[in-house]
């Protein structure tokens, strides 16, 4: 094929569905970004073809993107062109031996959340070393600073953006308060260890969330490698009424379910059990490997098999939730105290949830934290205020606890099977938020604080109409990490967050535990 031709590559999901319900919000993608090559004198050619059979031209499987890559000259220039989740993975192998430049390009739209895909993809190849650009619009060919990056590229095959909002926490100044509390603390976790139990990961086609072992573990924070098989075994040897009287303990604390009758369609009765036998059995494992942290994969393995886990996943990370005892023990396990759960096994959230549970619990602040999507943000009242939302994970108590919960079933294109979400809007309040990562090589913590912000019921409505109503979300507020500058530099499609500014201790424990970590935003001025 000719060098002098940009190839649009469409990367999508693995599952046919979605990847259906997605193409024609592709397609327009397309157009608008070949329109943009076109505004500028350049040819472009979309890979794979559109199929009518499966009724999309997506990249559906690692297998079908190796083959087109072997079609494309390995120094031709490559723009991947993502407008709905997409499996880095399926990409990102053939990526890394092709030697022309590549580009992510991505809308920036809540109901069909490119950019989130963008975020995962530039996450993963800087885990694997491959040099990228990216770029994010909403307008394209009318969008002059997105002409203006996509015009450099063709020029010189890379594009950089400001990246002025990141600073080196080493040669910030912190307090001497901060600097003996983060001391104590990197002590005690290289001489006690951090376990995180990682159940399968890189399923969801995240491979900046599978972390080198070397590297963690040298920080005193190992990996236990754990199999979904267990958990389903686990689960098996939870009687119906253990987890029938969890169930009963949610609905004695006030939260609502949005019970139906057709399984098919609607959240129903059993379900709601195989959840609560999924919560007992990760909770035995946790105790069982002596964890410090656990992370469920439900895709893709688990969504062929049981309910979602994502109402688990909020009840393990909150402080208030039922009593589940250990079989070797007798005893409650950390009663009263959250079982730090990382969503999607993403490694990348885990580690700096486990880190700032210990910071809140030393203390004795509200220890609950959670991982969200940065899926999309707009302008509001003058700020630019970021949808955080994702389907599992947040506690209860980010919104004022179980009565305050909603329990909806999960959408059945994603979710055959049904299960509950845990779902309520953020409370207002400041939040610190943080992302560890490995990239060409070097491990690195980025972190920061912001605010939740206090919207109208019909502003936070129209945002979870614009993304997907049956989630949790937290409408936040980050000063001077706004859409631009997280689009620029975000390691990850997730972040971490919990309530308390903590960031100060949270600086200090990851540069005394040797973590090359940056602030971000307009904080970092005041250290």
């Amino acid at each position: 094929m000719a060098k002098d031709t940009v190839y649009l590559i469409s990367n999508g999901d693995f599952r046919d569905a979605a990847d259906v319900v997605c193409w024609p919000m592709q397609d327009k993608t397309l157009k608008d970004v070949s329109a943009a090559f076109k505004k500028i004198g350049v040819k472009t050619e979309i890979l794979p073809k559109y199929d009518a059979k499966k009724k999309h031209g997506f990249i559906n499987k690692q297998c079908v993107g190796t083959e087109i890559f072997s079609k494309i000259d390995p120094e031709a220039p490559v723009v991947i062109v993502l407008s709905c989740w997409a499996y880095s993975h399926q990409v990102s192998g053939a990526l890394q031996t092709h030697r022309g430049p590549i580009l992510l390009v991505a809308n920036f739209d809540g109901t069909w959340p490119g950019l989130v895909a963008l975020l995962n993809h530039a996450g993963t190849l800087a885990r694997l070393g491959v040099k990228h650009s990216r770029l994010w619009s909403e307008k394209f060919a009318s969008d002059k600073y997105f002409m203006k990056k996509l015009s450099d590229w063709v020029k010189t095959g890379e594009c950089t953006h400001d990246m002025s909002h990141v600073a080196d926490a080493a040669k910030l100044k912190l307090s001497a308060t901060a600097k003996t509390f983060g001391k104590k603390l990197a002590d005690d976790i290289r001489k006690r260890r951090r376990i995180m139990g990682q159940l399968d990961p890189g399923c969801m086609g995240m491979l900046n969330a599978v972390l080198d072992p070397g590297k963690v573990g040298a920080i005193g924070m190992p990996i236990e490698y754990l199999n979904q098989s267990d958990l389903l075994a686990e689960m098996d040897l939870v009687p119906d009424e253990e987890a029938q009287g969890y169930l009963n303990w949610l609905v004695k604390k006030g939260a609502w379910f949005d019970w139906g009758t057709d399984g098919f369609e609607q959240l129903v009765h059993g379900q709601v059990l195989t959840q609560m036998k999924m919560y007992a059995a990760a909770c035995r494992i946790y105790e069982r490997y002596g964890l410090s942290s656990i992370g469920i994969p439900y895709q893709l393995g688990l969504v062929r098999c049981v309910p979602a886990s994502d109402l688990v996943e909020g009840m393990l990370n909150n402080s208030d939730r039922p009593d589940v005892v250990s079989y070797e023990t007798g005893k409650v396990i950390e009663k009263g105290k959250p079982i730090v759960h990382f969503n999607e096994t993403d490694l990348g959230s885990g580690i700096p949830q486990a880190i700032m549970n210990d910071i809140y619990q030393r203390k004795g602040m509200a220890p609950e934290t959670t991982l969200h999507d940065v899926r999309w943000g707009r302008t509001w009242k003058g700020k630019f205020v970021w949808v955080f939302l994702i389907s599992g994970a947040a506690p209860p108590a980010h919104w004022g606890g179980w009565k305050n919960t909603k329990v909806y079933r999960q959408p059945k294109m994603y979710f055959p099977k049904g299960g509950g979400t845990c779902s309520g809007v953020s409370k207002p309040g400041v939040i610190t938020w943080a992302r560890f990562y490995e990239q060409f090589g070097e491990i690195g913590m980025d972190c920061g604080t912001g605010e939740v912000i206090n919207m109208p019921e019909a502003e936070v409505q129209d945002r979870l109409n614009k993304t997907t109503p049956v989630w949790p979300i937290m409408n936040a507020h980050i000063p001077g990490y706004d859409k631009d500058q997280c689009m620029a530099s975000h390691m990850s499609n997730h972040i971490t967050v919990g309530y308390g500014d903590i960031l100060q201790e949270l600086v200090s424990t990851c540069l005394h535990l040797g973590i090359p970590t940056r602030v971000c935003g307009d904080v970092r001025k005041k250290f």
